[in-house]
């Protein structure tokens, strides 16, 4: 058993990596905001989570992860971003009859007070870019090893008092072929396109405008997760690879061997995260709070992000 295990762990990873040299060049892309990352566990542990994908930001990560929930969660969370860029998250899940579970959440992107300058170089004014996600999760356990999950998106954008909205979807499926052994994967923004008209913002200065479509990158993931040590330690990896960007490759590791305390470290394609988690259960409530440290690849401060959950 612990042979097939461990081959089987092997295989993901060498698929996983070979994944990263498939393709090259980076860029922004719409909807990045919703790809940043918002969970201070998952993040903590480099974004490795496909796998895991078993707490009140499951969805986010694979749909079908949301099965494993026992009971009804809360959740939300907020980073620090410099540049007077804000990404919150707020959510609700909750298990339901048949093996199922069913969930929503919101995220809000932004930032505001950007100076606009002519071609002079004189301030003009200001604009803000606004983003808003709302996704409607459900999943379904089909058999005890297998289950499936669907994310439907509605996505909107304003920038410079011009708007995009869009509607499509993500597919996760979890598969538990041994009990300490997870493998996930999932694809993300299927059918999901930004169409702008420039007009409004440039009637302004007596220009004329033009029509753009902008694409969201379809994102596929996979990625496995195995428990050690009394289940205690959790190890994951994970490959992201979208139809835009160079694949990328993340890393992780949490530890929950203290009674309330949870320690976390990661890495996120050329960033080292860590994190701390603590859990504290009042009578049949529990409660989470967890903090995740995300280093810049860019040259930018570090991130913080701060997390919440409420079990009840």
């Amino acid at each position: 058993m612990i042979k097939k295990i461990f081959l089987t762990m092997s295989l993901l990873l060498i698929f996983c990596i070979s994944l990263t040299y498939a393709a090259t060049g980076d860029g922004g892309y719409a909807g990045v905001f919703s790809r940043m990352g918002f969970d201070a566990r998952a993040l903590g542990m480099g974004g490795a989570f496909v796998a895991v994908a078993d707490d009140g930001f499951a969805s986010s990560f694979n749909p079908a992860g949301l099965v494993q929930l026992k009971r009804p969660i809360f959740s939300s969370s907020y980073r620090f971003m410099s540049l007077d860029r804000k990404l919150s998250y707020v959510s609700y899940q909750q298990p339901i009859k048949g093996g199922a579970a069913v969930g929503l959440y919101w995220i809000n992107a932004g930032v505001s007070d950007v100076e606009t300058r002519d071609y002079e170089g004189k301030v003009t004014g200001e604009l803000t870019n606004h983003e808003n996600l709302v996704n409607f999760n459900f999943a379904k356990r089909i058999i005890r090893q297998f289950s499936v999950g669907l994310n439907i998106r509605y996505s909107q954008s304003n920038l410079a008092n011009l708007n995009a909205n869009t509607v499509g979807f993500d597919l996760g499926v979890l598969f538990t072929p041994y009990e300490k052994l997870r493998i996930g994967l999932a694809a993300d923004n299927i059918g999901m396109k930004y169409s702008w008209n420039s007009g409004k913002y440039w009637q302004e200065f007596d220009q004329a405008g033009t029509d753009t479509k902008e694409d969201f990158p379809l994102n596929f993931k996979l990625g496995g997760s195995y428990l050690l040590l009394k289940d205690n330690l959790l190890l994951s990896v994970q490959a992201d690879k979208n139809s835009k960007q160079s694949a990328r490759m993340h890393f992780g590791a949490e530890y929950q061997g203290l009674k309330y305390l949870a320690g976390r470290l990661g890495y996120n394609d050329g960033s080292f995260t860590f994190g701390l988690g603590i859990r504290q259960k009042v009578k049949s409530i529990t409660f989470g709070l967890d903090y995740a440290f995300i280093s810049s690849q860019v040259g930018t401060n570090p991130d913080n992000l701060v997390s919440m959950g409420i079990e009840f």
